[in-house]
């Protein structure tokens, strides 16, 4: 039977946490899937624990290749994927039980929808702490996603054949491939998000977002220049913006997070 759905992980050296995601993925309520692991180059324990799973469970297809980065493991994924949707999947992140059922249930009642992404519950583990990302309407989304990420690339799921007519991930984009192609998306199709956290991420200091931020900024600044949909003079000041955010201790940040949500409820991004 081909799979409803495909879900989409690229991992590098992720031994420390990809058991539990892919787990997360198995134990989803919606069963019709396969599951695309592209192991890009990882040096670390990734591998053994991957084949492990892959021997256990048929739906995991698992790929071994040099290490290319996330952007360009990805287009392999989307390329070879045979679901009438992919939901991406990172291998730090959980996905909640009810993830895939939960956002197929909106595209299944809405076809003009091409792209669903959720809240998320996120773990600050150095501080001990957590957060809500926060949840935008549709009708906010239209706007919002020229402007910031609007939910986590883990969170995405999107209708394949519209994800290859925009030609894929951008390979420029080293960092912000998601922003970048959220834009592209969102200009051609209605985009959607669940209001429930349905992914779990633990925010830690190996993470992209905290790695390379400066990068991050840089490539969500291009991709707005590029969507045409926001003038310059406001391209720099997000830019400006994300900067001066990624700068203060991230105790600071969090606090002000859940001062911004508090207020208006809205993206708990400062």
């Amino acid at each position: 039977m081909k799979p409803e759905v495909t879900v989409l992980m690229s991992v590098f050296n992720g031994s420390s946490t990809v058991a539990s995601s892919v787990e997360s993925i198995l134990n989803q309520t919606f069963k019709n899937f396969e599951f695309i692991i592209i192991n890009d180059g990882s040096t670390d324990e990734t591998s053994d624990i991957l084949n492990r799973f892959a021997k256990a469970d048929s739906r995991i297809n698992l790929f071994e290749q040099k290490n290319l980065g996330l952007t360009k493991s990805l287009n392999n994924g989307v390329n070879i994927a045979n679901g009438k949707y992919i939901a991406r999947q990172d291998a730090d992140d959980l996905s909640k039980p009810q993830r895939l059922e939960r956002q197929l249930f909106l595209f299944q009642n809405n076809p003009s929808i091409a792209l669903v992404g959720s809240n998320s519950e996120d773990h600050y583990d150095s501080l001990g702490a957590s957060s809500e990302w926060g949840f935008y309407s549709d009708e906010e989304l239209k706007s919002i996603v020229y402007l910031q990420t609007p939910f986590p690339h883990s969170s995405a799921m999107v209708r394949t054949d519209a994800l290859r007519a925009v030609g894929g991930y951008n390979e420029d984009f080293k960092t912000s491939q998601d922003a970048d192609l959220w834009m592209r998306i969102a200009s051609k199709h209605m985009i959607s998000m669940c209001p429930e956290a349905l992914i779990e991420r633990h925010i830690h200091p190996n993470s992209i977002s905290s790695k390379k931020h400066f990068r991050q900024c840089i490539d969500s600044f291009n991709a707005r220049r590029r969507s045409g949909k926001v003038n310059l003079p406001r391209c720099i000041c997000i830019l400006i913006r994300q900067l001066a955010v990624g700068s203060i201790p991230q105790a600071t940040a969090l606090t002000l997070k859940r001062f911004k949500k508090k207020l208006t409820g809205r993206h708990a991004e400062p």
